[in-house]
């Protein structure tokens, strides 16, 4: 069964429609949170950013073990995809290519849906302290990323979370 991927920006209610899909399909939560969130319980509230590399190899790592921990018997919905560690790498000003040889060689089912920056919506919280401009910003590395290695996009409406999902479902068939 195919894999889908549901990324974006920063704070655009991706982790809501995940759940929301969560409740009738296989989902599969975002690596960098879980990340973060077990970095802090080591460290304290040290940030990953402080080690961009390091952040971005074990992102690279989590979400290649999340894709392959997915079943291949079942439909399934992935909180970011392997192409958003490139706009990661991208962000912090890394070498993409080992973000790249992975995404490349390990593929998901098109379209990609995105969600594109949304003000009304967007806050920040104890893992997210990006301005909307650095989510901007970050929202224009995965788009590129997601175009560079040739996937359909399409734009999720701006909408309620059972909207946003009842058009993700129509899109698949």
């Amino acid at each position: 069964m195919p894999r889908y991927v549901i990324t974006g920006g920063l704070g655009t209610g991706k982790t809501s429609l995940i759940a929301a899909l969560g409740l009738t399909f296989e989902t599969v939560a975002e690596p960098a949170r879980e990340l973060i969130a077990e970095h802090r319980a080591e460290a304290g509230q040290q940030s990953l950013d402080d080690r961009p590399e390091l952040f971005v190899e074990r992102l690279i790592s989590r979400s290649l073990e999340k894709y392959s921990a997915a079943k291949e018997s079942t439909l399934t919905f992935f909180d970011r995809g392997l192409p958003d560690c490139v706009a990661y790498a991208a962000v912090f000003g890394l070498d993409v290519t080992p973000a790249m040889e992975a995404a490349s060689s390990h593929r998901y089912r098109s379209p990609v849906f995105v969600a594109s920056p949304w003000k009304a919506i967007y806050t920040t919280d104890d893992m997210r302290n990006a301005t909307f401009a650095q989510a901007e910003k970050f929202y224009r590395e995965v788009v590129a990323a997601y175009e560079d290695l040739g996937y359909d996009l399409l734009e999720l409406p701006r909408a309620s979370v059972a909207d946003r999902a009842a058009f993700v479902m129509a899109r698949i068939g």
